[in-house]
């Protein structure tokens, strides 16, 4: 087999085998197309399966001025690459086993900015109650807040997979996998008012674009494109109203956090929490504990009679 076919082994490994999502997949190839282009450039043109520990090393160097995170991505990939390769039988030894007690540095701790419940609720009340696009964002906003998906989940949730009158929805998470999510009455009000009124006006605009049939079956369809809407309308939309709200820096994935640390705030445990939030550890779910830390922090400076702000 050539390398184009052991790599395409491999990737069928990764999405079936493995159940990584698109868009693990999409970051495993980017780091292997790198990886390449600079054995053509710097290795006198080896290809990735003639590549020499040598090889490795200078590459890796030559990343060196890159995040933590981006070179953490890309010795993840070169160490599973080669351990597969091995495994397989299409090499004899481990090109990465040096790799392997290397840790990956520790992320950097910035402590994002978490919105306070009114300032959401203020932003919720920001959309055109009178437009179709305004009611579109203020149930994308609202379902954000009240069920903390992800925005790739928002946006490829289908028209049958949720039931106002239930309060409940089925998104599919990371790898593929499906979880149930629930919302309050408000955000389940918005969604049914959504669905009777905005959502068939919307496949109306897609019959007169004539646009494929398969994109109508998404909750937010697009009137422009094949498909759902993309992450850059939604990041655009959430933008304008946290910026008219006065928040600073908000993204989809920003009211994903508000919606994990207001729960957390508000009394509900960590193990509920990532059932919500489809963690697949439960370490991952305590990045929100770091908000409240803050938060109790803060309190305490404000009004303990030894703290920097008391009075």
């Amino acid at each position: 087999m050539n390398p184009s076919q052991v790599l395409e082994a491999y990737l069928f490994h990764l999405r079936h085998e493995r159940g990584l999502s698109a868009n693990s997949l999409l970051a495993t190839i980017q780091a292997q197309r790198t990886w390449e282009a600079w054995l053509q450039k710097e290795a006198y043109r080896r290809t990735w399966m003639q590549a020499t520990p040598h090889d490795l090393q200078g590459f890796l160097r030559s990343r060196a001025h890159l995040t933590d995170q981006t070179n953490g991505v890309t010795r993840w990939h070169l160490r599973s690459l080669y351990q597969w390769l091995q495994r397989e039988g299409h090499a004899l030894a481990n090109l990465a086993l040096s790799l392997e007690t290397k840790a990956r540095s520790p992320r950097t701790s910035h402590l994002r900015y978490i919105p306070t419940p009114a300032e959401v609720h203020r932003m919720l009340q920001l959309p055109d109650k009178t437009s179709l696009n305004g009611i579109q964002d203020r149930v994308m906003l609202e379902l954000l807040y009240a069920t903390g998906v992800r925005a790739i989940e928002l946006l490829t949730t289908q028209l049958h997979c949720v039931w106002p009158s239930e309060r409940k929805a089925a998104v599919q998470g990371k790898g593929g996998k499906e979880r149930l999510v629930v919302m309050n009455d408000t955000a389940a009000h918005w969604l049914q008012l959504y669905i009777k009124g905005i959502h068939p006006i919307l496949i109306r605009r897609r019959r007169i674009a004539r646009l494929p049939t398969q994109g109508d079956r998404y909750l937010f369809p697009s009137v422009q494109n094949a498909g759902a809407l993309t992450y850059s309308v939604l990041r655009r939309r959430v933008k304008k109203y946290a910026e008219e709200a006065g928040i600073p820096m908000l993204t989809p994935h920003g009211l994903r956090h508000a919606f994990a640390t207001h729960l957390y705030q508000g009394g509900a445990d960590l193990r509920s929490i990532q059932l919500l939030l489809g963690h697949e550890n439960l370490s991952t779910t305590t990045i929100y504990t770091q908000a409240l830390t803050h938060y109790l922090k803060d309190l305490i400076e404000k009004h303990h009679p030894r703290g920097i702000r008391y009075g």
